[in-house]
């Protein structure tokens, strides 16, 4: 090890053994820069790096030399979060080879882990425990009692894949959570946030701590010289040419000896490639080295998948979803291929940061398909361009801004009755200071918090006693007893699938086949023999043809900046050097640049084209949902809308738009009926106004028309 590591002489002894037996002759930048803010104990930090850039050990070098040096100290000393049961399996057994020689007390902790392991750690808790939120909110309510004893001593809360969390249902109970941990330990605990894809930071310190009460580090993680092969084909889809045969015959020629990762935006794109790849290495006698991750698959057979890939006994190229995306060990990975279109910049630098471990490159392949009927937006290339866009603001380190300000008021009832669970009811303003004031739901007023306990209260969720004291109601109890009660997303209901042949479980749909029919599944066919409602299982047999992959899914928000992106990327002549010249994707991007030109986009907002008119202002889909909102309320016109235009809006509509008095964006909202709005777990408990606030506040944007409207 250098001699002029500061950062090395801070450790204790036996990390630095550690860390000779592994042969490494420096620390990483962000290892050097870390160590002493994460040894130091008196801010959070934010430890951010490419994927395999050594982030666990800039956080527990420093996290096990604390602990070797207060032995003493009674109760677990490191609250590891983790978003996934297979990530907190991966990360015990690191830490565990790390700490194997060191003495400290490692408990993974989720639904896997068996009762009598858990009850023998709570008993005498101490050193690490990584959890999952959704375990941690059982931990609080079901062991209320060893709680403070188990958390009084906590030196560290460690998130790891923090990008994961960011904006969602999960995200806001993990905040909840960590609140409610410090309320009871009555002390600030640094939280060290580890991920790869941060841009703007001061979202991510929000969300790390909304208070403010410890300032926050950012170590410097600096420069990187590892090398990126990327390589765009497009695939022009027609009514008589199937793009996923040409595309599986690249995948299948490329990637086929060697371990890989291919991503697609759904389970069923992930099933049809699978099953096609498989049929190619039937014809030509091989083994089958392509096999299906996703979240519908059984559990057996993904960690197959994943065990498969670690060992690297012999070629695997997964097809996958956002499972993969993750940072759960699956060795060393050849290359990244992208089915379709990429939707967001921080995806798809966490997909590309899974290949290129080992002093090698990351290769990135993207396979681009455009419908020749889809009109305008095939004569624009749009998913070309879009995925132009998303590969260069990654490469410019430009990553999508996370949406910190929602209500989450769905969570927010999940918390309410997790705490009228853990503590058996509290009154109105202290369920409000606990939970908003000096919690996660910071911009509920009190005011918001009434109203959704009195909507809580017509819903028999909740019950008021004649002390004021608000506690559990009928429906609250059927809630609370759910065995799904600790998830705050929406779980969809899964049937399971068995085959017929060995009684095994093949995977999970979200609808009931008809009998007869051919269903396609864990990458493999099957035909659909029976079905039993008493236990929503679906009985089926194995087939050699036919079949269809249908899954539940939802549409992705796009980001302003891709959108504005992508109107650069017309506006200039640049020639990416990654663009495939045998699919003709050069061509096709400066034809689409023409054909942006000759329809005067260059100057102009608007176009029409066919019998329609469109409002080109690359604004990103919340803005331009808000925009077809205020037309329909405003002009009583309906509008279609992607990323970067509205439909159906003249320039007179437009000059219209900027004279009339602008309504409320609650009252946008409630224009839509409440099927549409939703979304969330309990959403169907709010009343109108606060689904409208809700709504309002997560899927609109005013700021952005508002200052489009004023050019």
């Amino acid at each position: 090890m250098s001699r002029s590591s500061v950062s090395f002489n801070l450790l204790d002894e036996r990390v630095r053994r550690w860390i000779w037996r592994q042969g490494w002759t420096d620390l990483k930048d962000i290892q050097e820069n870390a160590i002493p803010f994460v040894l130091a104990g008196n801010s959070d930090v934010i430890i951010s790096a490419s994927t395999a850039g050594g982030k666990t050990e800039a956080a527990f070098l420093p996290i096990l030399t604390s602990i070797l040096s207060d032995r003493g100290a009674s109760g677990y000393q490191v609250l590891y979060i983790s978003p996934l049961k297979a990530l907190i399996n991966d990360q015990y057994r690191r830490l565990s080879d790390m700490t194997a020689e060191m003495g400290i007390d490692i408990i993974p902790w989720h639904g896997d882990i068996a009762a009598n392991r858990k009850i023998r750690s709570l008993k005498n808790p101490s050193g690490i425990v990584i959890i999952t939120p959704e375990s941690l909110e059982s931990f609080l309510i079901n062991h209320e009692r060893f709680v403070i004893g188990a958390f009084s001593s906590l030196q560290y809360v460690v998130i790891d894949e923090l990008h994961s969390f960011l904006g969602t249902e999960r995200g806001k109970q993990l905040q909840s959570l960590l609140a409610r941990i410090e309320q009871v330990t009555h002390h600030h605990i640094p939280r060290i946030a580890m991920s790869a894809t941060f841009s703007d930071y001061d979202a991510v310190k929000y969300f790390l701590r909304n208070d403010g009460s410890m300032p926050c580090a950012i170590p410097q993680q600096g420069e990187s010289n590892h090398e990126i092969k990327i390589l765009v084909k497009e695939y022009i889809s027609t009514k008589d040419i199937d793009t996923s045969i040409p595309i599986s015959q690249e995948i299948y020629r490329n990637l086929r000896g060697s371990n890989n990762l291919v991503f697609a935006n759904s389970r069923g794109i992930t099933e049809e490639f699978a099953v096609q790849l498989s049929d190619m290495c039937e014809e030509k006698g091989v083994p089958n080295e392509f096999r299906v991750h996703h979240g519908s698959i059984s559990k057996i057979e993904r960690e197959s998948v994943e065990r498969d890939l670690q060992r690297g006994e012999h070629p695997i190229t997964a097809l996958c979803t956002s499972t993969l995306e993750l940072g759960i060990d699956i060795g060393k990975v050849k290359s990244i291929a992208q089915i379709g279109t990429a939707i967001s910049v921080s995806g798809l630098r966490q997909r590309l940061g899974r290949s290129g471990r080992r002093n090698e490159p990351s290769i990135l392949r993207v396979f681009s398909i455009e419908g020749n009927d889809a009109g305008l937006l095939y004569d624009l290339r749009c998913n070309l361009v879009q995925n132009i866009a998303i590969i260069e603001l990654m490469r410019e380190h430009k990553y999508e801004t996370p949406s910190i300000n929602r209500y989450h008021l769905s969570t927010l009832i999940q918390q309410i009755l997790a705490v009228i669970a853990q503590f058996g009811g509290f009154y109105p303003k202290e369920g409000w200071t606990l939970l908003c004031q000096n919690g996660a739901f910071k911009n509920v007023t009190p005011e918001i918090f009434l109203e959704l306990l009195r909507s809580l209260g017509d819903n028999e969720v909740i019950s008021q006693l004649n002390t004021g004291q608000i506690v559990v109601g009928k429906l609250g109890e059927r809630i609370l007893k759910s065995p799904d009660f600790y998830v705050a997303f929406v779980s969809p209901i899964d049937l399971t699938v068995i085959n017929k042949a060995n009684s095994k479980r093949i995977g999970m749909i979200q609808y009931i086949p008809q009998i007869g029919k051919v269903i396609i599944l864990s990458g493999m066919r099957w035909l659909v023999e029976s079905f039993d409602e008493a236990t929503s299982k679906i009985y089926v047999s194995y087939i050699k043809s036919g079949g269809v992959a249908r899954f539940a899914g939802e549409c992705i928000d796009i980001d302003r900046i891709i959108a504005e992106k992508m109107q650069k990327i017309y506006l200039t002549d640049t020639i990416y050097p990654y663009l495939d010249d045998h699919t003709q994707a050069k061509e096709h991007l400066n034809q689409s640049r023409l054909f942006f030109h000759h329809q005067n986009l260059d100057k102009t907002s608007f176009l029409q084209y066919g019998n329609e008119n469109y409002f080109f202002n690359w604004a990103g889909t919340k803005a331009n949902r808000t925009l077809a909102l205020l037309a329909k309320y405003c002009l009583n016109k309906s509008c279609d809308f992607e990323s970067f235009y509205v439909s159906n809006l003249t320039e007179e509509d437009i000059e219209r738009l900027r004279k009339v008095n602008k309504p409320d964006v609650t009252k946008l909202a409630s224009i839509l009926p409440r099927q549409h709005k939703t979304y969330q777990k309990y959403d169907y408990l709010l009343s109108d106004n606060l689904l409208n606030l809700e709504y309002a506040k997560t899927y609109l944007e005013t700021d952005v028309i508002n200052q489009l409207l004023s050019q």
